[in-house]
Order: C-alpha cells, then structure tokens, then sequence
C-alpha cells in the first residue's frame, strides 16, 4: 500500500520537498521524526526516505510559527495534539503577555545601557580635558574650581548612620544595595550614584560615625523614598584618579570657598561619574565633588 502512495505525487511529499516549501531545515524535521511531533506518514524501510503528507506540511507549517513566536517543543506538541481554536487563541493570548514583558525588560536594559554609556562618554571627556586643564591650573592660568547653580534631579535616596566610616573607599555593600532597590521598585536610573555626607566638614575622612545619604538618579516618581536633589549653588570640582586619594581635593574646594569668600551652605556630596564598580582602572576614575555655598 505505502508503494501505491509514494507513486502518488500529488499526495505525498520528500523530505527536501517539505523543507522547501515549508522553509524547514531537513534536519529539523528529523529532530520532529524522532520526538514523534511530526512523523512522516510514508517511510521506506530500505532506503530510509521520508515521505510527508499535505496535511503533514500544513503542521509543519503551523509548527514554524509557533516556535516563530518562542514557543517551547513541549507546549507546541500540546497545541498540535488538541487541534482547536479556543486552545490556540489562549495560549497566544498567554504567549503575547510573555512577549510584552520581555519587550520592557529589554526596552529598561537598553535605556539602563544608554545612560551608562552617556556617563561614561561625560566621564571620558572630563579625562581628554584634564591634561590640558592641569597645566593652565598649574600655570594659573585657569581654576579648577568653578562655582555654579547645580541642577535639579531626582534621587532615589537611603540614609542611615556608619559606624567608624572611613572614605577612603566605596561602600560596595551600600551601592549593591541601593542599585536593587531601585531595581525592585521598578524605577528608571537616569544617572550617577550620588552620596552625601551630613556630618562636620571631612569627617568623613576621620574613622568617625557618619550621617550618610546614598542616592542614585532616577526619573520623575511619587515614591517616598524619592526627593528632589540640586537647585542650589555650589564649589563643584572633578577629582580625576584613585578615590583613596579624594580627600585632598575636598580640602582644596574647601580652601578655596575661605579664600574667596563663600560659606558652606549644606551637607557635601560626590557624584561618581566613572566609579570604582564601573571600571578597575582607577587612574581614570572620575568624581565630581559638589559643596554647596552661600556669599
């Protein structure tokens, strides 16, 4: 009988037929042969050959767009097996859910990835300026300080008290912590981590118990762990190089505001531009150290 059907070309197909016409690799549809989701209807013992049905191609057919839309063998052989639409119309009402929220997980990385790669390219400007910057500073010919409005962001914000806190360092632990709670509130970064010591000048720097903020930027939001930053003026200057070594430009801005005149006027804060957790290289890491002040 299988002779009479194979004879029959207007009903049975090779497996290079159906691999053409369904734009299915032969081997694929081996691998259906041997999972027993599509086994050819006709098969020459001797020989081998696969011979395919019409409404065999059909669910080969009905197969690829399935595992198009990312179904798994296992769900595909379920949807094949019940053959009806109400079945069908569910799993691709449950399937599309699926597709949606992979598209926001990829559509948070890439706006994640896009404003570290904008970080990074304000960071690596900062390093091509700062060569020639220091020698007009070393010249006098420029200051390194500059006092300026700082604008006003967003800042997902977690304070508390540390014990013997030295900063010759990042807290690791602390920024690990404040990047997943962002993360679990599903808020969007949109800039640098942000820290804020509310304690005496340096004391920071001096093994004491610190008052300190840790805040990173993030986009417009109602929660209450989120409060405005900026909107007042400050000394702002880069410390470029190894953050163990952060206390001495803190000293010179401070210097400088008795020099000229000014008063601090609110806790101090470092913006990590390019952090010790974003590159090992810390001859190019950069911090921008801001201190408000008043005339």
């Amino acid at each position: 009988m299988w002779r009479d059907k194979i004879l029959d070309r207007n009903h049975y197909y090779s497996i290079g037929e159906v691999a053409a016409t369904c734009n299915t690799s032969i081997k694929t549809l081996r691998y259906y042969d041997e999972i027993k989701l599509v086994v050819p209807e006709v098969r020459k013992e001797d020989s081998k050959y696969r011979y395919y049905s019409k409404d065999q191609m059909v669910t080969i057919s009905i197969i690829r767009k399935l595992r198009m839309l990312g179904f798994s063998i296992k769900e595909i052989k379920e949807i094949v097996s019940v053959n009806q639409v109400r079945n069908l119309e569910q799993k691709i009402e449950d399937k599309l859910v699926c597709i949606k929220k992979e598209i926001e997980t990829l559509n948070q990385k890439y706006f994640e990835g896009e404003q570290f790669l904008q970080r990074l390219k304000e960071g690596a400007q900062i390093l091509h300026l700062y060569d020639d910057d220091l020698k007009k500073i070393q010249a006098g010919e420029m200051d390194a300080i500059t006092v300026k409005e700082v604008p006003e962001v967003n800042l997902y914000h977690s304070r508390r008290i540390m014990q013997s806190y030295h900063n010759d360092e990042v807290s690791l632990e602390r920024w690990v912590e404040i990047n997943d709670e962002v993360s679990r509130h599903g808020l969007k970064v949109c800039g640098p981590i942000t820290v804020t010591y509310y304690t005496d000048l340096l004391d920071q720097f001096l093994s004491k118990d610190c008052d300190i903020e840790f805040g990173i930027q993030v986009e417009e939001s109602d929660s209450k762990h989120v409060r405005k930053f900026g909107g007042f003026l400050a000394a702002t200057a880069f410390h470029v190089g190894p953050y163990s070594d952060v206390i001495r430009t803190h000293i010179k801005i401070i210097q400088w505001i008795n020099q000229n005149h000014y008063k601090v006027a609110g806790p101090v804060s470092e913006e990590f531009i390019i952090s010790p957790v974003d590159l090992r290289n810390e001859n190019e890491h950069v911090t921008k150290i801001i201190i408000p002040v008043t005339k």
